[in-house]
This record gives structure tokens, sequence and C-alpha cells, in this order.
């Protein structure tokens, strides 16, 4: 049984651990990148079992399903519109950035007429978690392209859910995800800033938190990049900023109040402007001790 081909459009961090991920695991990717030079290079760290393709709407044109990995809704938005014509009736374009839900409904615009099925289908977890296959997929939109997606999302990742028909249902699950994480990290720097003020030994303090009900994998992990000040990207500050911004853009138009949301992301504002807007989201911890240069360690 031949492999299946899988199309990919956009390689940065988290691109190219998910199409990694789909060519570790036998499947032909097809890969586009904006950077001509990035495609060709991650299609030479993979041999042959990755095609480096010029044209977006070539590798849509190749592919019964295209996948989509962009840092914004800009991108989002012009990438589907450099696909759009190569798409076949019938085949599917499954967008994973996270995105507003009116670029989910712009990109599905530009798909639907094409004859062929859109799903918006925003990923949990950074980079690392989906080299590994333990990502998670939020999807909203048509249910064809949900199950033509799902064997490549079941290698890319641990579990997908189908939260409705709309690209609006992925978009506004996954904001609800990110202010719990961005809040949740943002909080865990401003105890271990309040811990050094304090006198209080922040490294028994982290280990305090993995003897409590607040134990988590996220505390555990986060906490050690901030003890040892080592910033080397899984989850960019300027991505998780970003997210946090869409979150209070929809919380407006549903007149829901995030007043923890905005004063977290008022630190992640400030992280960026101390030079670590492609630091890890831990990051923020920058923020509470004015900041050093970025230094990416590990």
């Amino acid at each position: 049984m031949a492999a299946p081909r899988v199309g990919f459009l956009g390689l940065g961090i988290m691109g190219r651990a998910m199409a990694g991920r789909l060519a570790a695991e036998g499947a032909e990717v097809l890969a586009w990148n904006r950077s001509g030079e990035a495609a060709r290079e991650f299609a030479r760290e993979h041999g042959r079992k990755v095609s480096a393709v010029p044209e977006a709407a070539e590798v849509a044109a190749a592919c019964d399903v295209t996948f989509a990995m962009l840092a914004g809704p800009a991108a989002a938005r012009a990438v589907a519109a450099a696909a759009a014509p190569g798409l076949r009736p019938g085949a599917s374009y499954i967008d994973c950035s996270t995105v507003d839900e009116g670029t989910g409904s712009a990109v599905e615009a530009l798909v639907q007429p094409r004859g062929a099925h859109f799903l918006s289908a925003p990923v949990s977890g950074g980079w690392r978690e989906c080299k590994k296959g333990a990502a998670l997929f939020l999807c909203g939109g048509s249910k064809e392209a949900y199950e033509a997606a799902t064997p490549a999302m079941g290698i890319m990742g641990e579990k997908s859910w189908l939260c409705g028909d709309s690209p609006a249902h992925a978009a506004r699950a996954k904001l609800v995800l990110q202010v719990s994480m961005g809040t949740l990290v943002a909080s865990l720097a401003e105890s271990l800033a309040l811990a050094d003020g304090a006198g209080v030994d922040p490294e028994m303090v982290t280990e305090m938190l993995q003897k409590s009900a607040l134990r988590s994998p996220m505390t555990a992990a986060k906490g050690r990049l901030m003890l040892d000040k080592n910033w080397a990207p899984n989850f960019q500050v300027y991505l998780q900023q970003k997210d946090l911004r869409l979150a209070m853009d929809l919380g407006n138009e549903l007149n829901v109040q995030l007043p923890i949301t905005a004063a977290a992301n008022t630190m992640y504002v400030r992280a960026k402007q101390l030079g670590h807007a492609n630091s890890d989201f831990a990051a923020v911890a920058v923020a509470y001790d004015g900041g050093v240069a970025p230094e990416h360690t590990g």
C-alpha cells in the first residue's frame, strides 16, 4: 500500500515539527514555505520522504489533504488565497493556525468555491508535543474534512475534537484554552518574582507547587525554564500574546469581561519590549525583573 500523500504549507517552528512527524511516520509530504529555501532545507533533512514544492497551489493540486500552519491571521489568509486555485473538488484544506473566527470564515470562503472541504484545526501544544505526536487539535468546520484529516492528525497528535460545523467553534475553543495557559504561566512568573523579592527560595517554591493541588506538567516545565532562565522556544512569547489579544477581542465582542487576561497580556507585551518576542513564553518572567538580553540555551 502506497504511503499517504499529505500537503503541508508553512514550515515555521510548529510546521516543521508537524510535517517532520508525518514524514517520520511514513507519509509522503509535499511541503511549501513562503521562504523557498526553508522548504528546500527541510526536504534535504528528510530525504525522499519530503518534496519541496515551489507554489502553494501546486501542493493543493497534488494532495487530497493539505495542512497549513501559519503564525497569524494575515499569513493564514494570504497562504489560503495562494493555495485555493489548486484545490480540487472533494479535497480538504486544514488550517491549523490559531486565528480569530473572522479569519477562519474568510479562509473557508476561499476554499469552498473550489468544491473543497474546509476545517479549522488550531493546535494546542508546542513544537515538542507535535514532534512526538502529542499535540491536540481543536476542530471546527466540515465533517468530511475532519474525517479526511483524522489519520494525519492521529500521527501528529494525541487527540482531536470536532467542536462544531463552523470555523468559529474551533477559534473559540482554542482561545479559551489559551486564556488558561497564558494566565497560568504569567501567574507562575509572578509567584516566583514575589518569592525572590520576599527572600523565599524560588526553587523550593516550584517544588512546593508540584507537591500541592496546583501541580501540573505546565507549572513543572515552565517553572524549570524560569529558574534556569532558559528561553529556548517551544511556543513563543509573541504567539502567546497574540492569542491573548484575540481572546480579549472575542471577550469584547461577547461582552465577557477578561480582566485577568488583560493583566497577563501586559506582561507578555513587556517581555516582547525587552527583546523576548521569539523566546519561549516562560520568558514572561523577564517582565518582572527588568529583563536581560535573550539567551536561548538548552
